[in-house]
């Protein structure tokens, strides 16, 4: 079984750590060669680090231009990165290739699942938690589970080889609903930590914060409700603070991004939501706020970059 994954970043990395243990052989695409040198500096190897242990897995590496064809495909990229980078290798998917999309936010699988008929498309949530480092160099951060469910079919199977992995896979007949209940806890912690510039489980310490969060929370129930999705058996509020809770210590990846004028995920995470709202002819102060700060933070980023060059 050869998995080629598209994103090389911590998740993608601990995939990679995975499917080599259940024996397959896993190959990254690589955007340039800038990266394949990278890559090659590295040992052709992606380390990992859990706690005072330290261990590296040998894995192959292909550019994107490349001519091999791709049979199995995992994609780990950021969510507005999954167009551009599955149309960089689309001239090399089988007819019958496996997707799998492992990402957060909603809207691309469902465009994916699209544009790629009638390939098999799998969408994917985790609870992994891991950071990079350095480049294919990553620590883990938590133990969780991969949860996956196909799209566009109503037959429950797992992606070719998977079932080996020593790891918690779960086979999710219904996945639109996992992709929703991970767009609610990502849309009540990630801007708000990003814009307050705190830690997640500062949420809970300060009363302003957790009155806010409660708003937000508030109004992501009520679209999900107009969608027909129940979220969980509790209110959202209390699922939301039992997740920054667990995480306390940690910084919340979109307030990463912001720091390093990165690109977020913003748009895939509460600009769906705000999108949804809009269709349904509903508002979301809260979070409509929260949506246009992280954008104008993004557009500050960039407008410095261009005028730097």
């Amino acid at each position: 079984m050869h998995w080629y994954i598209l994103g090389a970043g911590a998740i993608g990395c601990l995939c990679a750590e995975l499917l080599c243990n259940s024996g397959a052989k896993v190959t990254f695409i690589l955007r340039n060669q800038s990266q394949l040198q990278t890559f090659n500096q590295a040992g052709r190897q992606i380390r990992l680090r859990d706690g005072d242990t330290c261990c590296s897995i040998s894995v192959d590496a292909s550019a994107a231009a490349d001519n091999a064809e791709i049979r199995h495909l995992l994609v780990t990229t950021k969510a507005y990165d999954t167009l551009p980078a599955l149309s960089s290798i689309q001239h090399r998917l089988a007819p019958d290739a496996q997707i799998v999309l492992l990402q957060n936010g909603c809207g691309q699988q469902q465009e994916v699942a699209r544009l790629y008929f009638p390939r098999q498309i799998w969408a994917g949530i985790t609870t992994h938690g891991a950071w990079r480092e350095a480049p294919f160099q990553v620590v883990r951060a938590g133990i969780g589970q991969i949860t996956l469910g196909p799209l566009g079919t109503s037959q429950l199977t797992l992606p070719d080889g998977w079932e080996k992995i020593d790891a918690a896979i779960i086979a999710e007949p219904d996945i639109k609903s996992a992709l929703w209940r991970k767009l609610a806890i990502n849309c009540a912690i990630n801007p708000l930590t990003a814009i307050q510039g705190c830690r997640n489980g500062d949420l809970l310490t300060d009363p302003k914060l957790s009155l806010l969060m409660r708003g937000i929370c508030d109004e992501i129930e009520q679209i999900a409700h107009a969608r027909g999705q129940q979220l969980f058996t509790t209110p959202l509020f209390d699922a939301v603070c039992e997740i920054a809770l667990l995480t306390a210590d940690n910084f919340s990846s979109m307030l990463q991004d912001l720091r390093q004028e990165r690109q977020t995920e913003i748009e895939q995470i509460t600009g769906f939501l705000c999108r949804e709202a809009a269709e349904l002819g509903m508002t979301l102060p809260h979070n409509q706020r929260l949506l246009d700060q992280i954008r104008s933070q993004q557009n500050r980023h960039y407008t410095k970059g261009e005028g730097s060059e």
